[in-house]
């Protein structure tokens, strides 16, 4: 249908409709260029570092203070606690990493704002995962020994040194590290009797309040748990991206149907408007309800999808339930009854072909027992270093617009924005 066969009151309306739509445009784009489901997503501000950057400035100066010998952390908790008397196990796999090393922002981040009853309540271990621990740059710094309290090696966590010398060998990583996130959790299970473990990889940094917020939420977890409001669950997700909460392509059908009703609403409105109101009889005509179902309102639709869903609909402050579409294992709080059941799940894996990557098997586990799996949004911990051997690269560079290396891919824009904008909403 030709523009110049409508009447003057729809060529108005539809010249009205196209600016409002520009507008929206405009505006759309502007919200959601940090959303990496949206169309309009742009890397370069999406994956700007902000908050990260000043926490990994903090825990760094932190960390300077206890790289000198004969200083010791200010209330080392082995003098204030026995060993089985904790609330919590940090339990931190590390390996040497090209280009950047992030186990010191990793160790002093979740450390450098906590009181002293908080850190004594903590177990921060480091497994050094290379048969000879020398060969990582920091197992010979002075600032681990004296901000950790156990750290560990192959040979103190009784490791099958066959087996890793071949995995080394072979660098099949992906089988290497089903292993040495099983010897890293079963120690924190063994050395106390802590009822949250929480394992870390060793590139992420931590909010400043996240011992706080995160003992707040697992509270009222369990609180919730015991009034019947939530299921048995197997851990809690202190890192997520938003990269995997967008439009999944599973739910095209409740899309479809949506979509298809807000089509049929507007018909049904409109003609129930042309049969009433006499004034908009010359203007609801057959053609031009044709071109408003079938061109204006998908229009708006399109628009609406193409915004993301992370922008229309972002996580709320507090624990969510994330069943599907989490990532990655960056960092994970388990309830401690379930570890052994893990660990045991863990070991069966190790040998199973194909291998499968550590969040995928824990993911294996938690559907075939029907555990829930939560998480806290925004999320505790930022992920800064991706750059690993496990991408089999022939050279290593830096690459990007920032030195942040987490800042290319998996990364979790709320954490930036939640606490860049020093946001109080858990009290």
């Amino acid at each position: 249908m030709a523009f110049y066969h409508l009447n003057r009151k729809q060529r108005l309306l539809l010249i009205a409709y196209a600016i409002l739509f520009f507008f929206l445009l405009l505006l759309c784009r502007f919200w959601s260029l940090r959303d990496p489901g949206s169309l309009f997503f742009e890397s370069t501000e999406g994956y700007r570092p902000k908050y990260s950057l000043a926490r990994i400035q903090e825990s760094l100066d932190f960390l300077s203070a206890y790289n000198q010998s004969g200083v010791t952390y200010p209330y080392p908790p082995s003098d204030y606690q026995p060993p089985k008397d904790k609330t919590v196990c940090v339990g931190i796999v590390t390996v040497k990493r090209p280009l950047q090393q992030n186990l010191g922002t990793t160790v002093a981040s979740i450390q450098d704002t906590l009181t002293p009853e908080q850190r004594r309540a903590l177990s921060i271990q480091v497994l050094f995962a290379l048969s000879d621990p020398f060969d990582h740059p920091d197992y010979n710094q002075t600032w681990l020994n004296n901000t950790v309290d156990h750290v560990l090696t192959y040979e103190t966590v009784d490791a099958p040194h066959v087996t890793i010398a071949r995995l080394e060998k072979k660098k099949d990583i992906k089988k290497k590290s089903i292993l040495d996130y099983r010897l890293g959790l079963q120690a924190c299970y063994d050395l106390n009797d802590a009822p949250w473990i929480i394992m870390l990889e060793d590139d992420v940094v931590a909010q400043r309040n996240w011992y706080e917020h995160t003992m707040q939420s697992v509270r009222r977890i369990e609180e919730g748990r015991q009034h019947g409001l939530l299921k048995d669950w197997l851990y809690v997700r202190l890192f997520y991206t938003e990269k995997f909460l967008g439009w999944n392509s599973e739910s095209w059908p409740v899309y479809l149907f949506w979509s298809s009703s807000t089509v049929a609403i507007v018909a049904w409105l409109a003609l129930t408007a042309r049969r009433k109101i006499r004034a908009t009889q010359s203007v609801l005509t057959n053609p031009f309800l044709l071109v408003l179902c079938f061109l204006c309102v998908p229009a708006l639709i399109g628009l609406f999808f193409m915004t993301g869903r992370v922008t229309w609909f972002p996580m709320e402050p507090g624990v969510h339930v994330m069943n599907s579409h989490g990532c990655c294992s960056q960092a994970l709080l388990y309830n401690r009854a379930h570890v052994p059941e893990l660990l045991r799940y863990l070991a069966e894996r190790e040998d199973m072909v194909p291998t499968k990557a550590v969040d995928s098997v824990i993911e294996m586990l938690a559907g075939k027992e029907g555990l829930d799996r939560l998480a806290i949004s925004p999320s505790q911990m930022q992920h800064v270093g991706a750059a690993s051997y496990k991408e089999k690269k022939k050279a290593w560079k830096w690459e990007g617009p920032y030195r942040v290396k987490g800042a290319h891919g998996v990364w979790s824009m709320g954490f930036e924005q939640a606490y860049t904008e020093e946001s109080h909403w858990w009290f």
